[in-house]
């Protein structure tokens, strides 16, 4: 029979090389906290108690998927992402938390407003639409993706969380001019350029939708450019527009916007210090 202190040494064993001693002791106590609701504490009081033959099993077999790079968000089937858990699928994009970053500026800066009109374009699993619905008093929220499949796991997290979002299949790309109904746009659009897969982590490359992170090397603003266009036409007067963005095209996603017209464009630095988001008013 095995021990939790012989588990978390077979997981360090098996998973060092791949994540670090750090990083493998928290994927241990996350899941963990999964399988019996413990805390990183109660691991370490436990660390002598054996596990059940079905325990073991069970974390054989994740150990397993990790050791292929498979996340552990999939793993799972869910994440957290302020404050609420949200159910995943391969075919939706794990949030990050630049995103959760994204979502808590806006509510902060929107708060005072009652009965906004809020548009998430690329909505995935739907956690910025979500948590915004739920953070936003009156709100009424819409969101758009050009998956099936990810409305189907966006609209099960909307159900679960008690949110009431509108879901609709839509291509942003091929859109014309739209009626001026919203007063908040928000998109954290494909952003990562082509070349940059090199420098990304394998279980980002082999795991998570190319349709959800990539855009062409020769228009890494493919998707800005669309969405701040769609925008002249469908924002309400003074609507504002929040972007998630490549950190490495922050000063050109910003003068995108103000050759476009709009006023008020903030370039905001994530808690890293990197440029990851960017405001803007309608002109």
């Amino acid at each position: 029979m095995q021990t939790y202190k012989d588990l978390k040494n077979e997981w360090l064993a098996v998973l060092n090389n791949y994540y670090g001693p750090e990083e493998t002791h928290a994927l241990l106590c996350r899941v963990t906290d999964y399988r019996r609701s413990w805390s990183a504490i109660d691991l370490l009081i436990n660390q002598d108690q054996y596990l059940t033959t079905e325990d073991q099993n069970w974390y054989a077999d994740v150990l397993k998927e990790l050791s292929q790079l498979k996340p552990i968000q999939y793993i799972l089937g869910e994440t957290y992402f302020y404050g609420h858990c949200l159910t995943l699928s391969r075919d939706v994009l794990i949030p990050r938390p630049e995103t959760e970053e994204l979502v808590d500026l806006i509510i902060k800066r929107e708060a005072s407003a009652v009965g906004l009109n809020v548009l998430d374009i690329g909505t995935g699993s739907g956690a910025i639409a979500v948590s915004l619905k739920l953070g936003l008093t009156g709100s009424h929220l819409t969101a758009w993706d050009i998956s099936p499949k990810a409305l189907r796991i966006a609209k099960s997290n909307a159900i679960q969380l008690g949110a009431a979002v509108c879901f609709e299949e839509k291509n942003v790309l091929t859109l014309g001019p739209q009626k001026a109904v919203w007063d908040v746009i928000v998109s954290n659009p494909p952003y990562v350029c082509m070349s940059e897969k090199a420098h990304m982590r394998a279980h980002v490359l082999t795991q998570e939708p190319d349709l959800a992170l990539f855009v062409p090397d020769d228009e890494p603003l493919l998707f800005y450019q669309k969405i701040a266009e769609l925008g002249l036409s469908s924002l309400l007067p003074n609507g504002r527009i929040y972007f998630e963005i490549n950190a490495a095209f922050g000063q050109e996603t910003q003068t995108l916007l103000m050759h476009l017209g709009y006023h008020s464009v903030s370039l905001i630095n994530d808690s890293y210090g990197k440029p990851r988001i960017v405001s803007a008013v309608r002109p």
